[in-house]
């Protein structure tokens, strides 16, 4: 009788469970030394809005975003970061529109370390003057409709030309702080120099945070060498948040930004190369309920190439409005820790009439909002 030799893979075979176990284990065991977090977070905002000067639509009111970050332990302190963010419209499913073309990471894209020395990212991200400034608004400038700051803070500011940014650096260095008895530090500096670009950005601020009181001062040069200062605080007496900011901006003429590409200072009967802002407003929470109310001045103003009330003075004779008063009020009710509706009423007044024969404009918004 013949037998069947034995075949010289079985003891393998038999062993490829056992070691695929031992790897498993392994790399187990290196997943929890590492203990690597990766979260997705996001807001997601829509509502019935009419911006002043604008048609009534269906839409985003403040900003819908989707953000991906975690943190991979390292050892010894220190860690490693990453932080993938970007914004769109909830009504089409498409990525925000814009004016101009901007990256699809629009919020940050960024990768860091962070330990005992404070943290450091590179890549986009905001400056640390706009990574803070929301703190002193009662709607963290993040409402088209009723946000103060949204309309008053650094006027006609923008850091980054090439693409219309607001308060992002493309190529930088980002640095924050520990914090020393309430105090911390940040600063941000672009590492290229774009085509258009005079100089490299730079930006820095001074936070202070302690219980219920918040402040800030920040300092910052654009690539066009326009010069921002900001002064923001904030109290909060138990249930209710008083808050506040000033902003100053030192126009470059020979920047992008002063000449009539951007706004056309240079083509208004007034030219201002010194851009000023001032906004107040408070938050009062009763159970589920937060009533807010806000007040800001753009003593400037708003000129064809670019404004937020949604006016042209190309016929008025003046080529700007002239200072711009806006008021606020706002509800919102608080159906989860996560999800709410809301209402807003803005209006805003200014000083020369417009092409269409106004001075004012109303606003208003009806919208939910949900954050995961």
């Amino acid at each position: 009788m013949n037998t069947l030799p034995s075949h010289p893979t079985r003891p393998l075979l038999r062993f490829i469970p056992t070691f695929g176990v031992l790897l498993s284990g392994m790399a187990l065991a290196g997943w929890a030394h590492a203990q690597s977090t990766v979260s997705i977070s996001g807001w997601l905002d829509i509502g019935i809005s009419r911006k002043t000067g604008g048609p009534t639509q269906l839409g985003t009111i403040g900003r819908s975003n989707i953000s991906f970050s975690g943190t991979e332990d390292l050892g010894g302190g220190l860690a490693a970061t990453f932080k993938l963010s970007t914004r769109f419209d909830i009504d089409t499913g498409t990525l925000e529109n814009s004016d101009a073309q901007r990256p699809f990471w629009k919020d940050e894209s960024t990768v860091g370390l962070k330990g005992p020395f404070g943290a450091i990212r590179l890549g986009r991200a905001l400056t640390p003057v706009w990574q803070a400034a929301w703190l002193y608004d009662a709607w963290y400038n993040f409402d088209r409709i009723a946000s103060p700051q949204w309309y008053a803070f650094a006027p006609d500011y923008l850091s980054n030309p090439q693409t219309r940014e607001y308060g992002r650096l493309n190529n930088g260095v980002f640095y924050d702080s520990p914090k020393f008895g309430g105090f911390s530090a940040h600063f941000s500096a672009a590492v290229d120099r774009d085509p258009g670009d005079l100089t490299r950005g730079v930006s820095g601020t001074v936070r202070y945070e302690d219980g219920p009181i918040s402040a800030m001062v920040g300092l910052e040069r654009n690539s066009q060498k326009d010069r921002l200062a900001f002064i923001g605080a904030s109290y909060k007496f138990s249930e209710l948040q008083i808050m506040g900011g000033y902003s100053k901006v030192k126009l470059n003429r020979d920047g992008a930004i002063f000449g009539p590409e951007w706004t056309n200072w240079a083509g208004a009967s007034d030219p201002k190369s010194t851009r000023t802002g001032l906004t107040l407003s408070a938050a009062y929470t009763f159970g589920v309920s937060t009533l807010k109310v806000g007040l800001g001045r753009d003593r400037q103003g708003a000129t064809n190439g670019f404004n937020y009330i949604g006016s042209t003075f190309k016929n008025a004779g003046t080529g700007f409005s002239g200072p711009i008063t806006m008021a606020s009020l706002g509800y919102s009710y608080a159906l989860s820790k996560r999800t709410s509706l809301f209402a807003d009423l803005s209006h805003s007044r200014w000083k020369y009439t417009d092409d269409k024969g106004h001075r004012s404009a109303t606003g208003y918004a009806l919208g939910m909002s949900h954050s995961f």
